[in-house]
This record gives structure tokens, sequence and C-alpha cells, in this order.
């Protein structure tokens, strides 16, 4: 295995990316960064991105793209400092100018994507994953059950930490056609964008949870 891997992990909603990204993470010691932690964990620690992001935050608009950009960048700058074997990218890019901006960045950081792990599943297996999510209330954990694919031990109770589970608003079926319709138009041709970059691994997301996870890492270099 390469002293050094970085990847991204990439896929639809409900195709389990989240709950990979994490195993992966602590599988490997890789650092898993995922944008809405960093924007809190900036905002948390007051930092001068943190106060900026801060301000987008509370008048409820969209952090920009640069902003987000320059939190990754921040973020890998703190870890380069340390015994740095790579890191874990989830849920960014989700646009191509988005995936541009991160390539010039990691460009200037002298960091080389590894690989972008397309987690895939039916639009329909989907749409049933996201209609039975439910989270962790317990913002310090943030576990992830399915009534599905990972029910919880006891119901509507966090198996690592007993805090109550509940519903996001979006993942009733009709809100989850609407996110799949969204991402279909913005993030799906980022597909496209890493396949003709040679960067892009198919990674079948409708298996067991145990099974993807043994697939990602036998791909893995």
């Amino acid at each position: 295995m390469k002293k050094e891997i970085n990847i991204i992990f990439f896929g639809a909603p409900g195709a389990g990316k989240g709950t990979q990204a994490k195993k992966i993470s602590q599988e490997l010691s890789l650092p898993h960064i995922d944008t809405g932690s960093l924007i809190r964990e900036a905002i948390g620690n007051k930092t001068e991105l943190g106060v900026k992001t801060q301000q987008f935050v509370e008048s409820g608009k969209l952090v920009p793209d640069e902003l987000v950009i320059d939190l990754i960048k921040e973020k890998l700058k703190v870890l380069k400092d340390k015994d740095f074997k790579g890191f874990i990218l989830d849920g960014f890019p989700r646009t191509i100018p988005q995936a541009d901006a991160l390539k010039n960045m990691l460009r200037e950081l002298m960091l080389e994507l590894t690989c972008v792990l397309n987690i895939q599943a039916p639009e329909d297996i989907l749409v049933k994953r996201l209609s039975s999510r439910k989270l962790c209330s317990n913002k310090n954990c943030g576990a992830i059950f399915n009534l599905i694919t990972k029910k919880p031990k006891e119901e509507n109770k966090c198996d690592i930490c007993n805090s109550p589970l509940y519903q996001r608003k979006d993942d009733t079926e009709e809100a989850a056609k609407e996110r799949l319709s969204e991402y279909h138009l913005k993030t799906a041709p980022l597909e496209k964008y890493y396949r003709e970059q040679n960067k892009l691994v198919d990674i079948n997301g409708t298996k067991e949870s145990e099974d993807v996870y043994n697939e990602i890492i036998k791909t893995l270099p």
C-alpha cells in the first residue's frame, strides 16, 4: 500500500458513502474530512475562516465554494504538519467547478488524488434507504442507522451512546426523490469528470455494508 492515500468518496444520497468513509478512515487511520463537520469545527474554534463561515450559516446562505476550499486547505495544512498518511474527503466536491477548485488546491499542496470511490445503487434502493434512515440526536456521536440495512438494537435508541434517534425532514420518500433529482442534475456529471482522469473506481453499493467495505479495501493500492 502506498505511503499516502488520498480518497474522495462519491455517490448519490443513500448510497452509503458516509458509512464506508468512516469505516475506511478507522481501518487505515486516515482523517475523515466531511464538509459539514469541517464547517462546524471552524465555527466552534472561532478561526478567521470560521468567523467568515458563521456569517453565511447564520444568515441561512450556502457557504461559498471558495470558502469551503479554504477550509479544506487549512485542514490539510494542519494534517501535513503531523505524520501525514493521506485523507478521506466525504461530501465534496459536488459540482464540476468545485472539483476544478479542489484539483488546483491539491496541486498547490503537492498532493495527488489516489482515487474517487463511486458507490453505486439503483434509484429505487436509494429512495427506500433514504426514507428509512434514522440519525443519532447526539451531535458528538452522529451515528447513522437504517431500518432496512442497519437497524438499531433497541428501537429509536443509538447503539453507541443510547441517545434518541430521529428522522431528518428531507428523508421522506418525496424529499428523497427531490434530493436524487438534484444530485443527477448537479453532481452526477462528476462521474464522467473523474472517469476521464482515470481516478474513478466503481463500487457495488447494493451489497451488505461489510461486503461493500471488503470490496473497497481490495480496490485500494
